[in-house]
C-alpha cells in the first residue's frame, strides 16, 4: 500500500471515529434529554401524509404535528423532481426511491387458458422523498371511476361518505385547475381554489401526436377532453398535476404550505409552539404500545431511527398516531408492530399483538408502452412525457378490443395506454 493510502485511510479512521463520538454517542452524554410528545404523529410524508399535516394544522386549535420521513426535502436532488423532464431521472436516484421489486410469478394466460405465464419481476417505483410518490410520477392526473366509490358506499352506512358525491367534492375542493375558458360540464367536474395545481400540457400537439388521435378518431374511438369529466374512455390529451410548467407534487402544494404556520399557543402554560415537525431521514422501526392495557392494543407513540440513533416520539392524551407510509411500508410497520398474519409474525420472532390480513389482497392496474421504429425524418417533434391517453374495457379473454369496446363510457381501467 503506498504511503498517499495510507495516509486516507488513517483519516478515514479518524473521521469515522470523531463522527460516532460527537453524532451516534452523543444523546449518551446529554445529560438532559426532553421527551418527544405530539398531539399527532404522521408516519410518513407522501401523499396522505402532506395532506393530513396540513389540514390537521389548519383545522384543529392549537396543536403540533410530527412528520416522519424516511427520505430527504424533495429540493434535496437539485431540482431533478421539480423539472417535468427529468421525471425518468428522478425515480432512479435511489435516496429517492424504496428501490422494491416485484417478484416473479406464474398467471393463467388469458389468451390461452390451458398455459401459464411467467410474469417476471420489474422495479416498482415508490417515493422515499418529500412527496413520496407524487414527487416522482409522471404527474398524469387521473381519478378513479365514479363506480367504484358507489361500490365502496354500498358496502354498509358506514362507507356513505365513500360515493362518488362525496368523493368529488373532495377533489374540487383539492384542485386548482387552470385550465382556460372552461365550459360549465368542465366546472361541475372540477376544482379552481384548492392547493394541487392541474393544468393542460403546455408541450403543444406534436405531428405524432396529432396523427396517433386521427388514426384513434378514424377507428371510431371518441375523442375525450377531460378524462375525469362525465366519461373516461376514449382517446385525448392528459391533464397534469404541475404549475407554471413544474412539478406540484404534495410536499409542494400542502405541505410547505402546512410548514407555513407557526405560533404559540396562547392556551398553554408551556409556550406550546403549533406546528409541524418534519424529521428527514427518520426510520419508523415500530409503533409503542400501551402495556397496561391488556384489553386492546393503544398506540402511544413510535420508535424511530435517525442521525445514527434509536429514538421515541411519544402522542399527548387524544393524540393520534397516523401510519401514511403506503400500500407497502405500512403495512410493514404495521407487522413489525405485531399486527399481521400470524404466520409470517411468528416466523420473523416478532410477537403477535392482533392477527389480521395485513398487507393482503393489493391490486394494482396494469399499463404498457407502445414502442415504434421510425427514421429520423418521419418524427420532426419529441415530447419528454406521456400526453396522449386511449383507454378502453379489456374483454375477459384480454384480446384486442372491437370498436364496440371503446364506446364503453365506464371503463375499468384495467388498460391505459400512454404514449410520448
Amino acid at each position: 500500500m503506498s504511503q498517499q493510502h495510507s495516509n486516507v485511510n488513517q483519516d478515514d479512521a479518524k473521521i469515522r471515529e470523531y463522527w460516532i463520538k460527537n453524532v451516534c454517542d452523543r444523546d449518551k452524554n446529554t445529560q438532559f434529554k426532553p421527551k418527544e410528545i405530539y398531539d399527532f404523529i404522521i408516519v410518513g410524508a407522501g401523499t396522505a401524509g402532506c395532506v393530513l399535516a396540513r389540514e390537521l394544522i389548519h383545522c384543529i386549535p392549537n396543536i403540533n404535528v410530527l412528520v416522519l420521513e424516511a427520505g430527504g426535502p424533495d429540493a434535496y436532488s437539485n431540482g431533478i423532481i421539480s423539472l417535468p423532464c427529468n421525471t425518468f431521472k428522478a425515480f432512479q436516484v435511489s435516496e429517492h426511491n424504496w428501490g422494491y421489486i416485484t417478484q416473479e410469478q406464474k398467471i393463467q394466460s388469458f389468451v390461452d387458458p390451458t398455459k401459464e405465464i411467467l410474469k417476471n419481476g420489474f422495479p416498482y417505483i415508490c417515493g422515499k422523498v418529500w412527496g413520496g410518490t407524487s414527487s416522482l410520477n409522471a404527474m398524469v392526473y387521473m381519478r378513479g371511476q365514479a363506480k367504484w366509490y358507489n361500490n365502496w358506499a354500498a358496502q354498509g352506512p358506514e362507507y356513505k361518505i365513500w360515493d362518488w358525491d362525496h368523493c368529488l367534492e373532495a377533489f374540487k375542493a383539492v384542485e386548482n385547475n387552470s385550465r382556460k375558458n372552461p365550459d360549465e360540464t368542465f366546472k361541475k367536474f372540477h376544482g379552481f381554489n384548492g392547493l394541487l395545481h392541474v393544468q393542460d400540457s403546455q408541450n403543444g400537439i406534436y405531428d405524432v401526436m396529432s396523427g396517433l388521435i386521427d388514426a384513434a378518431k378514424n377507428l371510431g374511438i371518441p375523442y375525450n377532453d377531460d378524462f375525469n369529466g362525465e366519461r373516461q374512455n376514449g382517446v385525448g390529451i392528459f391533464q397534469f398535476t404541475m404549475n407554471d410548467g413544474k412539478r406540484c407534487s404534495l410536499a409542494e402544494s400542502y405541505l410547505k404550505d402546512a410548514l407555513k404556520k407557526v405560533e404559540l399557543s396562547p392556551d398553554s402554560k408551556s409556550e406550546k409552539v403549533v406546528s409541524v415537525d418534519v424529521k428527514s431521514f427518520a426510520h419508523v422501526l415500530n409503533i409503542i404500545w400501551d402495556e397496561e392495557n391488556k384489553e386492546e392494543n393503544i398506540a402511544i407513540g413510535v420508535r424511530y431511527f435517525c442521525n445514527g440513533v434509536v429514538r421515541e416520539a411519544f402522542i399527548a392524551p387524544k393524540g393520534e398516531v397516523i401510519l401514511c407510509g403506503g400500500a407497502f411500508n405500512s403495512p410493514k410497520i404495521l407487522m413489525l408492530s405485531g399486527i399481521g398474519p400470524k404466520e409470517n409474525l411468528e416466523s420473523n420472532n416478532i410477537k403477535v399483538r392482533k392477527e389480521l390480513p395485513v398487507g393482503r389482497n393489493l391490486l394494482d392496474h396494469s399499463g404498457f408502452y407502445i414502442v415504434a421504429k421510425s427514421t429520423p425524418s418521419a418524427i420532426n417533434h419529441w415530447s419528454n412525457g406521456a400526453e396522449i391517453g386511449i383507454i378502453h374495457k379489456a374483454n375477459v379473454e384480454g384480446k384486442i378490443p372491437c370498436k364496440d369496446d371503446f364506446f364503453d363510457e365506464n371503463p375499468d381501467i384495467e388498460i391505459m395506454g400512454m404514449f410520448d
